[in-house]
């Protein structure tokens, strides 16, 4: 059933919030969590920093975003209704990065060092807009759009959400694409492999680590990992549905120790908090330097 209009006026009534929107884990006194700032990124004040080591240490917040908040902005934007997009499906798109997002929110509860940022978009100019119409979701999806972020120290794990057809089997071709019951479909390749590219460019000054997961976040389809899927998972990203990913995200946090990682790196944090996407605001679109005067 499609959201009614009153959820997305609630969504766009988000204007008149805080520029950062997030939610707080419940306090984990088993790890001491250290909090440190390196003052790599020049575009990132000592004041900004300070805020965002408020927010973490003394709030002890380690959710920040809104899930599905790009493609909301699309139903609301008029400049999409020009580009084809279709509306129930960009719903249950939504629909499908809110249940995700429920996921790793529980995932998180117990793991102090990790935070978790939903709908970032990063400020890249037009390397980071390419894109176009997804026939398959019915949106508009660009290259520099990441639906979740995990941050663990200098490590990131970004997942890209997919409300794809239910009672399907998918696996992964061998030019790495999504295939259906064997068969191509449109949007089927993923951007993922790009976007790791493009964190890894944000972070220019640190050495981060990208892992990626293209998740399927209905819980009526399945996963046929074989080889090319290895191969793909290796290279690239792995493809998953919400309880794989779950089992994945247990592996690394294990295997690759990052269960032992007790810091949080705030320049880190705070570099991707800039790229949450907020409400649109119609009337910041339509007078911007009106509004901007308003809102000294």
């Amino acid at each position: 059933m499609p959201f009614k209009s009153k959820k997305i006026e609630q969504h766009q009534q988000e204007e008149n919030k805080d520029d950062i929107i997030s939610e707080t884990t419940e306090e984990n006194q088993q790890q001491e969590i250290k909090y440190i700032t390196t003052n790599t990124f020049p575009d990132l004040s000592k004041k900004y920093l300070n805020a965002i080591t408020k927010f973490l240490k003394d709030k002890n917040r380690r959710y920040f975003g809104s899930p599905g908040s790009g493609l909301y902005n699309q139903l609301i934007d008029p400049k999409y209704k020009e580009m084809g997009i279709n509306k129930k499906l960009v719903e249950l798109g939504a629909k499908g990065e809110e249940l995700t997002s429920v996921v790793l929110r529980k995932w998180i509860k117990d793991k102090p060092s990790v935070i978790l940022i939903d709908s970032i978009h990063l400020p890249l100019g037009e390397e980071s807009d390419e894109g176009g119409l997804d026939e398959e979701e019915g949106s508009v999806n660009t290259l520099g759009d990441t639906d979740h972020l995990l941050i663990i120290g200098d490590n990131l794990i970004i997942i890209d959400s997919k409300n794809w057809k239910e009672k399907a089997g998918y696996s992964i071709g061998e030019e790495g694409q999504v295939l259906r019951s064997k068969n191509e479909f449109s949007g089927n390749r993923p951007h993922i492999a790009q976007s790791k590219y493009l964190w890894k460019k944000f972070y220019t000054g640190i050495d981060v680590n990208v892992h990626a997961y293209v998740c399927i976040a209905n819980p009526n389809s399945f996963i046929i990992r074989d080889n090319l899927w290895w191969k793909q998972g290796w290279k690239n990203y792995k493809l998953v549905n919400q309880e794989t990913l779950v089992y994945f995200l247990d592996k690394i946090w294990n295997e690759d120790n990052l269960k032992n990682i007790d810091y949080i790196h705030v320049d880190v944090v705070a570099k991707a908090v800039q790229g949450i996407q907020q409400p649109y605001n119609k009337y910041k679109a339509e007078f911007p330097t009106f509004y901007k005067l308003l809102n000294k």
